[in-house]
């Protein structure tokens, strides 16, 4: 059998009671014969005696055994508990010390009453309160800690009092301080109106204006007017929640997340306030599976490759970085951007052989140095340059996932913007013409005339800094796994890809670095037409045209379109899209659109444009013009048309007389009007014959007969009357 021992609690089960009694054993006597124990679930329970066989009996019998009784309101420290709690538990412990020490004396009854009231003389207790502190004790096994104020049973914890006529809080300290109201669910609903309207808004009111606006607006018994103004009118102070309840009531039921959400914004709550419960390398499994890319304008300005003393500016720059190794892939140094050539430039540069690149710039590496030359699994960006259409071929080509931050998230990019903080604190922060402070104080210096550097010169700086942090920066807050700490991986980016490409291959993608830049230029569609391959105003042509006679198949048919790709930095080659994006044909601009080459995209596209607004412009002015010629037509055909009226109603010729006389009148006519159309380039007027010999008879005398003149009958003769037959005789 279990042996019973001191503090053991224990259940009976009684079968005519639904509630099991439950009971501590306070006391065992040497003997073994009698057991003193206490209820635990009665508030007026006494020490009683049991025998101990009867213990005995009922484990034996199964109507009692022992169950594990935690109390949560007694602690075991008394470092955790407030000063002021631990000096009320001393006050009862020194009411009860003596009469407890004494066992087992101290559990008889005239014993007991006879210590109680010795206790009473000494600390002015009533005997009620020295009672509830033995149970106390008692009931929490005999613990120092047991005689704490229980706090948590004021109340129905968790629900609010029932409001009733006796204001509830604590008294008021001086007696003109308001004391407020008893908060009812009506008043509460309208304090919490209050606060949502005044408190929880993009305005960020402090709490004392949200809560003098919630006076105003459900307090207020009415308005007086003082001038043009409206001034609310409210009750005296008693019948006024003070700005106490008013703070309690909002720290009670205030919800932190809405409140910082209503009073900042979803995004800056994403941003600033959310918890951090993720990783980013944790949703990376290896090299590849992840990149991001991001760009930031350098804290540096730089002066012109061509004149030294002009200063340029501040240059771009984007990096491309893997989430697993921390290895920067690509960069992109320029002036391009941030915008969507500057990406594409940074995402081409992924693929490039690292070897020649940094040739290029005459910085001689091994390949070992710089071994990235892949493309990822998925590509997390910003919203604006990889947003749209322009980087779908990166997802359906060459099979990379995009995926776009939400706005104002660049936590989402936590890794590659930390690599700007890096690369500014490492290397830009010392080179002549960094912005080292954001606001220039009143005759410092302007540290834009220190720029010393080229673009150039720039990039071989960033170049040396890649190089770097991919094979020597020691990154001791990398949480590495346990697979890389048993094979002793350093938390070095070169370390880490050449152990995660063993390890966790199948992630990276190769491309020929062509593929790759056609896929990354924007898309477009040409219109295959008779004088070319038009495209934005532009005509180009290729050997594939020629080969397959495009241009003829569009004169003698109809024109059709075709996809295109093109570097909108240059207007001088178009590429034809050919086999899904794995193939292309480079299209060159025609000879004859000349005033296009070596231009920019959007200078022909300006220009197009400036020149079609010019035309619209014109068409109102050629309006008005035709407008005024056809009055000035009609002026004269009126004219015109009246005086002919008139020869002819006052002619005896019929209508036949009229055409059978056309080709003679016309030679008449002519011979009239090469006397006026003569040059004459003397100064000598020219005086006109004889009005009397230069008349020429229009209406023959019938009765007279004429004699006829027959000309030689030679070919140019009869050339001239063909041509002089503007009518027919017949």
């Amino acid at each position: 059998m279990k042996s019973l021992y001191e503090n053991m609690v224990l259940e009976w089960h009684v079968a005519d009671e639904e509630d099991h009694y439950i009971e501590r054993i306070l006391w065992i006597s040497p003997a073994r014969d009698t057991v003193i124990s206490i209820a635990m679930n009665d508030d007026k329970a006494f020490p009683i005696m049991k025998t101990y066989s009867e213990y005995t009996a009922g484990i034996e019998s199964n109507l009692c055994k022992q169950i594990e009784w935690i109390n949560t309101s007694v602690p075991l420290l008394d470092s955790a508990i407030e000063p002021e709690h631990l000096s009320l538990r001393d006050k009862s412990w020194d009411a009860i010390k003596d009469i407890v020490s004494d066992e087992p004396g101290c559990f008889d009854k005239r014993y007991r009453g006879s210590c109680v009231r010795e206790a009473q003389e000494r600390t002015g207790l009533h005997k009620s309160t020295i009672y509830r502190y033995l149970r106390r004790y008692w009931q929490g096994g005999k613990l120092k800690n047991a005689l704490l104020p229980h706090y948590t049973n004021c109340g129905n914890y968790g629900a609010d009092r029932t409001p009733t006529e006796v204001k509830r809080g604590r008294p008021r300290k001086f007696q003109d301080e308001p004391t407020g109201i008893n908060i009812d669910e009506e008043t509460k609903q309208l304090l919490r109106s209050g606060i949502r309207l005044f408190y929880n808004s993009k305005d960020k009111a402090p709490l004392k204006h949200a809560y003098q606006k919630t006076l105003e607006k459900f307090f207020a018994t009415g308005f007086r007017q003082d001038g043009r103004a409206l001034v609310p009118v409210l009750p005296p102070t008693d019948k006024l929640p003070t700005f106490g309840q008013y703070k309690y009531w909002f720290k009670k039921e205030m919800d932190l997340e809405n409140t910082l959400t209503s009073r900042h914004g979803k995004k800056r709550f994403a941003l600033d306030y959310r918890p951090i419960l993720g990783s980013s390398t944790f949703e990376s499994f290896g090299p590849g599976s992840r990149f991001q890319i991001d760009a930031t304008i350098a804290d540096v300005y730089l002066v012109s490759e061509y004149r030294r003393e002009w200063i340029i500016g501040r240059p771009i720059i984007y990096i491309v970085i893997d989430v697993f190794s921390r290895y920067i892939c690509g960069i992109y140094i320029g002036l391009e951007g941030p915008s969507w050539i500057g990406a594409m430039m940074a995402l081409a540069n992924t693929t490039t052989d690292k070897v020649q690149f940094c040739a290029q710039y005459d910085i001689d590496i091994s390949q070992e140095e710089w071994v990235s030359s892949h493309l990822p699994q998925k590509l997390t960006a910003d919203r604006g340059e990889l947003e749209g259409t322009k980087p779908s071929h990166l997802i359906d080509i060459l099979g990379v996932d995009v995926e776009n931050a939400p706005p104002y998230r660049a936590d989402w990019k936590g890794i590659v913007e930390q690599q700007f903080r890096l690369t500014n604190s490492r290397s830009i922060r010392f080179i002549p013409g960094a912005i080292k402070e954001r606001y220039r104080e009143r005759g410092e210096r302007d540290y834009r005339l220190d720029a010393k550097l080229t673009l150039r010169e720039f990039t071989q700086i960033m170049i040396h800094n890649v190089l770097y942090h991919n094979n020597n920066h020691h990154m001791l807050w990398y949480d590495r796994n346990e697979f890389m700490v048993a094979d002793e991986v350093a938390p070095v980016p070169s370390e880490l890809w050449h152990w995660g490409v063993i390890n966790r291959n199948g992630r990276l993608k190769k491309q020929p670095d062509h593929i790759v830049k056609l896929n990354l230029m924007i898309q477009g569609e040409a219109t295959v037409t008779a004088a070319g391959i038009q495209f934005k105003g532009m005509h180009y042509s290729c050997d594939l045209a020629l080969r397959e006679q495009w241009f003829v198949k569009a004169r003698a048919g109809k024109t059709w379109r075709v996809k295109v790709c093109y570097d909108p930095r240059s207007t001088n080659e178009i590429y034809l899209w050919l086999d899904e994006g794995r193939s292309f044909e480079t299209c060159t601009l025609l000879e004859r659109e000349e005033r296009y080459l070596d231009k920019r995209i959007e200078e022909v596209e300006d220009l197009l444009e400036i020149e079609r607004y010019q035309g619209r412009h014109q068409e109102v002015n050629n309006m008005l013009s035709k407008i005024e010629l056809d009055a000035q037509m009609k002026a004269i055909v009126d004219m015109a048309s009246q005086k002919t009226n008139e020869a002819i109603q006052h002619s005896e010729e019929s209508n036949h007389k009229r055409v059978k006389g056309t080709r003679q009148r016309r030679s008449n006519e002519k011979l009239l009007n090469r006397e006026q159309e003569v040059f004459h380039l003397s100064d000598r007027v020219v005086t006109p014959k004889n009005s009397e010999n230069n008349v020429i008879p229009l209406k023959r005398d019938e009765g007279v007969e004429q004699p006829i003149y027959i000309p030689p009958a030679d070919k140019l003769s009869k050339i001239k009357a063909y041509l002089l037959e503007d009518g027919d005789d017949e």
